[in-house]
């Protein structure tokens, strides 16, 4: 299956109506192609991206999409996303609105069963390791991660979907009397709910708009598919290597001889061989032949450090480091102490190893 054989976004057909006989000229219109049904009105990111991911499917690469809430059309639909009161993905029916539905991405998994399922975590559970395997294949990544295919379809549920599903449904990151410190608007959700027209806009083609939202759902979904397709796991290679080899010589930083993105993976070994949360820093290649060591984050949602750099160095660069540090090669330490710069890798060690056994002086 090539990356030609999927329509494009803007050739994908769309009506929203609540006609019977408007719908049956259209799906006449359209007597080859499956039909996905969803509702009409105010769109949000799970039916844009269900019926986006949809596409991705031998049965409904060619696919037209009516929005309606007209239950008569819904039965007449192939697949319907996010109405229709009914939960059956062996008649293709995914919709989460039911008093009694309390469905999760998988109860055994404690990263995968406390947010409820919008259509999108349902289309993602049912049907997304088929649609993951064929967009991996038409990107030609397929046979280099087929023994990673569950290991992705896990991850991008856990870092792209998984936000969707508690959007949708209501459910808040943090407990209700923790207010946040600044605001963030540019989630995958609210980027798809701006697409809706503004309360006193007239004469908006929310169909146009619809399609727009999937060429959003597009660039999210194939960044993560690329993400774990396509270098995560040659990084998490380099990562593990270098923990093991940490271990081995009992410390508590890593040394990548190569930069690769390494927060995300060293997180997740420490979990799988029970580190706890071990390892306080890693040692990598900067740019401009530099060296960094960079402090790690207490976890991958958290920007408090294990142990930043001390306080003395934090903000300091060239003569004053140096003088400070005792090293010639010395070249800057960021403010909050989370990352340090140096010119040689000895030095980067030194520092770092250093910083280890630093105990900040009481005030």
């Amino acid at each position: 299956m090539s990356s030609n054989t999927f329509i494009p976004n803007k050739y994908r057909d769309i009506i929203t109506t609540e006609d019977l006989k408007d719908f049956q000229k259209f799906k006449q219109f359209h007597n080859e192609t499956k039909i996905i049904g969803t509702h009409s009105g105010k769109f949000h990111a799970d039916e844009v991206l269900s019926t986006f991911m949809l596409k991705y499917l031998p049965e409904t690469i060619k696919s037209a999409v009516v929005r309606t809430r007209n239950d008569e059309i819904l039965k007449l639909c192939d697949y319907v996303v996010d109405v229709g009161g009914i939960i059956d993905p062996k008649k293709n029916r995914f919709d989460h609105h039911m008093k009694e539905f309390k469905e999760v991405f998988d109860e055994k998994d404690e990263e995968l069963n406390t947010i409820k399922l919008s259509s999108a975590g349902l289309i993602w559970k049912y049907l997304g390791k088929e649609i993951l395997i064929n967009v991996l294949k038409s990107l030609t990544l397929y046979e280099q991660n087929k023994t990673h295919i569950d290991e992705i379809f896990r991850n991008i549920y856990i870092d792209f979907i998984q936000g969707v599903d508690g959007i949708d449904n209501g459910v808040t990151q943090y407990d209700k009397d923790l207010k946040p410190k600044y605001k963030l608007s540019g989630n995958f959700s609210s980027r798809i709910s701006r697409l809706n027209p503004e309360w006193n806009m007239e004469n908006i083609d929310v169909n146009e708009r619809f399609k727009k939202g999937w060429d959003v759902a597009e660039e999210e979904f194939m960044y993560f598919i690329n993400k774990y397709g396509n270098s995560y796991f040659l990084a998490y290679d380099i990562v593990e290597n270098a923990i093991k080899e940490a271990i081995k010589e009992n410390k508590v930083y890593i040394v990548l001889e190569r930069y690769c993105p390494w927060h995300n993976p060293l997180y997740e070994i420490e979990k799988k061989l029970g580190l706890g949360d071990r390892f306080l820093y890693c040692v990598h290649p900067g740019s401009n032949q530099r060296w960094c060591s960079t402090a790690v984050n207490l976890n991958d949602h958290c920007m408090e450090l294990r142990k930043p750099f001390p306080l003395e160095w934090r903000g300091k660069r060239s003569d004053e480091l140096k003088k400070i540090t005792g090293m010639n090669d010395a070249e800057f330490v960021h403010v909050s102490g989370f990352v340090s710069f140096w010119l040689k890798k000895e030095s980067a060690i030194k520092a770092t190893e250093f910083s280890i056994n630093y105990k900040e002086k009481d005030n």
